[in-house]
């Protein structure tokens, strides 16, 4: 940085100039108001807000207990050994909560249902937790889920004074995971959900494991950033599907069941199609809608254990951000359509500024590139010079809400920003394709095959359109081209 710093004319470090207001402009400093804003908002919920709450929720004592704790593993293909460890530390914390529980296993292989069993023996539990299993064709994740809330809303328990604990089955619970997130529901009688912070095992060694562990560290710091800021506001964005914990009744509800199992949305140029990942969106969604409360433990601690979906670490980005994103996307429309006296004025601007978002990260980015065509390469430069000194200093403030820091970060941090957007704008106009990376399934298209190419036709076509009014626009606002110019066309 200092080196480039030495390289650059000494216009550039001068407040008058012209570059230097263009850099800086009206766009980033949007852009870094939410970041900084997300910041504090964080640091005044984990050190403020949350202790207190903690508090009170302890004071209760075993008054601010369930009377009945569901917990609700789905798996399908997944390894042995993971499988193990998802299995035992459920059961273990259904016997630690001190509260009468029921294991929920949704399974799709015989195999599956003997080594449950044989786990729930092993760990001797007492007769107050009990073991259910729920056998279903392997159609995936959101028929195992609905199948699971069935199993629920069957039993003869009071569902209000309850509590449902939905577990991926790739997510490992922490000794008192479970018993952290009771006795919020007791402090807040209009609290629906809550999610847990989270950290990750990778699957693999070598150098390109070590580049995701980065990655996924950094991920796992934004999310703690952002899940409590949104919390201070008592919403989170995602009720996250590794675990997140539910009120019975809600869980319980043949609406919400029909929801988890046939979500779908009308859209207006793709027509109607369903939604084959994005389980955790559909239950967020549906929380959000009724106006419940939202919530996040950050001392209650989950472990998911993460496969690389691809050895190429780009390659594996690229794979997870379209699922990542295409979920958010499919969601965010209707999530719109909330009214703010219900969603709340912080979360209502949230879920605006994910739209803007995807455009306004690539604003200073193609600003760059495309004034340095005219104002020469110097400005490229003096664009990295900040592009470095900015995500160091927001690389340097995540690593106040996480242990482990990497001088990969702020490249990382980038990467996610610009990268990310290009996924996102992309995804806008392909809503429709969804895959999961570890299961390797993909939703069938019941349309025709001219129909399908006349969609990826018409999609590809609306993408490459809007990337190129974006260009257009920003060539005009850098002075690249004039009005004059556009007059002269006509």
């Amino acid at each position: 940085m200092v080196v480039m710093a030495m390289a650059l004319p000494s216009i550039y470090f001068d407040p008058d100039a012209r570059q230097f207001i263009f850099i800086i402009g009206v766009v980033a400093v949007w852009r870094y108001s939410w970041a900084i804003q997300h910041f504090f908002r964080a640091l005044i919920y984990l050190k403020v807000v949350f202790p207190r709450m903690r508090k009170k929720a302890d004071a209760l004592g075993t008054e601010g207990d369930p009377i009945h704790a569901f917990f609700l593993v789905t798996t399908f293909r997944i390894d042995t050994d993971t499988s193990v460890d998802v299995y035992r530390e459920t059961v273990k914390e259904a016997i630690r909560c001190g509260v009468p529980s029921t294991v929920i296993a949704s399974i799709v292989e015989m195999s599956e249902e003997r080594l449950v069993k044989q786990i729930f023996q092993s760990l001797n539990p007492p007769e107050n937790v009990d073991l259910k299993l729920v056998r279903i064709p392997g159609t995936g994740k959101r028929d195992a889920l609905a199948a699971g809330f069935r199993a629920v809303s069957s039993t003869p328990v009071h569902l209000e004074d309850s509590v449902v604990s939905v577990i991926d089955g790739d997510t490992i619970l922490s000794p008192g995971c479970a018993s952290a997130c009771f006795r919020m529901f007791k402090i807040n009688p209009r609290l629906g959900a809550v999610t847990t912070d989270e950290e990750c095992t990778l699957i693999g060694e070598g150098r390109v494991t070590g580049i995701y562990r980065r990655w996924y560290n950094l991920r796992f710091a934004q999310r703690n950033v952002y899940m409590a800021s949104m919390a201070l506001s008592r919403h989170v964005l995602t009720l996250t599907g590794r675990m997140s914990m539910f009120r019975g009744n809600i869980v319980g509800d043949p609406e919400f069941i029909s929801r988890v199992e046939f979500d779908a949305i009308d859209h207006w140029r793709l027509g109607r199609f369903r939604f084959l990942t994005g389980d955790d969106k559909s239950t967020w969604y549906h929380v959000l809608k009724d106006g419940w409360d939202m919530g996040y433990v950050p001392d209650a601690l989950i472990l998911t254990v993460e496969e690389p979906p691809n050895k190429e670490f780009f390659t594996g980005a690229n794979v997870l951000m379209r699922r990542w994103f295409g979920n958010m996307l499919r969601t965010n429309a209707r999530a719109r359509m909330i009214p703010r006296k219900t969603t709340g004025t912080y979360t209502w601007w949230a879920l605006r500024d994910q739209m803007l978002s995807m455009w306004t990260s690539l604003f200073g980015f193609t600003a760059a590139i495309l004034g340095s065509l005219k104002f020469g390469p110097e400005l490229l430069l003096a664009f990295t010079l900040w592009i470095l000194f900015t995500r160091y200093i927001m690389a340097k403030a995540l690593a106040v809400f996480h242990k482990q820091f990497s001088i990969s970060w702020p490249f990382l941090v980038y990467f996610n920003q610009i990268y990310g957007s290009l996924v996102k704008i992309f995804m806008l106009h392909h809503l429709y394709k969804q895959t999961w990376t570890r299961q390797k399934t993909s939703l069938k298209s019941r349309k025709g095959y001219w129909q399908q190419r006349y969609m990826d036709f018409e999609s590809r076509l609306a993408w490459g359109t809007s990337m190129l009014l974006f260009l257009v626009l920003m060539s005009f606002f850098v002075g690249l081209y004039e009005l004059k110019d556009l007059q002269a066309l006509f």
